[in-house]
């Protein structure tokens, strides 16, 4: 740019010199370098504090897709580069194995809760035949209090109370027999959880839901929209849990992320909310407007990493920060694929005079992508 107005400068002069408005002297000619400087110095070294400028680039997740169980496949139900939905079908695991661990698991619980069922009628019947015995020992021992009292008062003989208090003891005897059936009958049943549910009942449960669970996930679909690229997975192939060996590569699509970076010198002039303009290779000749939504307030040197050395000390590189923007035109989003490239203007509260500089070069760049893609 300094260029383009040197030499729009010295068209002037040539013009005036011409036509003898000014002299034709050295001092006229030495004028450029000094406009150079005054441009250099007054003008795009403040733009750079009130319009800085860096590389942009369209960013996305991309999902290693790993399925949370093992088998073989026995169907791969997507094309690659086809747009997917979140949860459509991407491929289907032999469900076989997990079927018979379902019917197991199932035939498991019936079990269960049939043994169940039979430990609760007998700790039932139990608690009967307590309450039975405890109501005859209650009896017999009002028997004997009142048979004691007449003993005393010499109505009836001492063997009279002798065989009341033997039926006492039986009645005793009964009601402890009672209570030992009660606590087999509860150990029988054993423990519950904090929920009042039987706990080998709740562990048969559980068991059922995690054997479902896993024939679930035989069916392996989309965590998002997207599509699959690099397709290499065919029928027959065993792909396992392992996070080291995914079967497929998810591009997701259902957020783009644009990033601009920016130098730290800059970084005290920008806030949320200012104007960008961006112009990307992809498509030249056009700006596109946004704001920024959020300044990223560490870069990967500020990173601190657990190791087992001592602190190392090396040069020191001002690694530029990253900026999030979001664009005015939702349906601009639909024209960015990820990974394209590009350069951003924004327009801070600073310098304000100096925007229309920066946006006479972002359309200047934007036209050169034309001709030059490594401009």
């Amino acid at each position: 740019m300094i260029v383009f107005l040197t030499l729009i400068y010295v068209a002037v002069l040539f013009v005036l010199v011409k036509r003898k408005v000014l002299p034709n002297t050295n001092a006229t000619w030495m004028s450029t370098i000094v406009w150079m400087a005054v441009l250099f110095l007054f003008l795009f070294i403040p733009m750079q504090w009130g319009a800085p400028s860096g590389p942009v680039k369209v960013l996305t997740r991309v999902v290693q897709i790993i399925p949370n169980v093992s088998g073989q496949v026995v169907e791969v139900a997507v094309e690659a580069n086809e747009p997917l939905t979140q949860g459509d079908l991407l491929f289907q695991l032999d469900p076989e194995p997990f079927q018979i661990a379902v019917a197991l698991a199932e035939a498991s619980l019936a079990r269960v809760e049939a043994q169940v069922k039979q430990d609760q009628d007998s700790l039932a019947s139990a608690n009967a035949s307590l309450f039975q015995a405890e109501s005859r020992a209650s009896l017999a021992q009002q028997r004997f209090d009142d048979d004691a009292k007449l003993v005393q008062s010499g109505t009836i003989s001492q063997n009279r109370l002798e065989q009341r208090q033997t039926d006492l003891d039986t009645a005793v005897g009964a009601v402890d027999q009672a209570r030992a059936a009660v606590s087999a009958a509860e150990i029988e049943i054993g423990a519950v959880t904090k929920g009042g549910v039987i706990a080998k009942l709740a562990e048969a449960v559980a068991r059922l839901e995690q054997a479902q669970w896993n024939l679930d996930q035989t069916s392996v679909r989309a965590p998002s929209d997207g599509y699959v690229t690099n397709l290499a997975l065919g029928l027959g192939q065993r792909v396992t849990t392992l996070p080291l060996a995914p079967a497929m590569v998810f591009v997701d699509t259902s957020e783009k992320v644009i990033q601009t970076d920016i130098h730290q010198i800059y970084l005290r002039h920008l806030e949320p909310g200012q104007t960008v303009e961006l112009a990307f290779k992809s498509m030249p000749g056009k700006i596109l407007f946004g704001t920024i939504d959020q300044i990223l307030d560490v870069s990967s040197q500020g990173q601190a990493s657990t190791s087992g050395a001592v602190f190392q000390t090396g040069q020191i590189v001002s690694e530029p920060f990253a900026v999030k923007i979001v664009l005015d035109n939702p349906e601009d989003y639909d024209h960015l694929s990820p990974g394209t490239a590009g350069n951003s203007a924004i327009y801070t509260n600073s310098m304000a005079a100096t925007h229309v500089i920066r946006k006479v070069m972002i359309r200047m760049t934007s036209n050169l992508n034309f001709l030059n893609p490594a401009l």
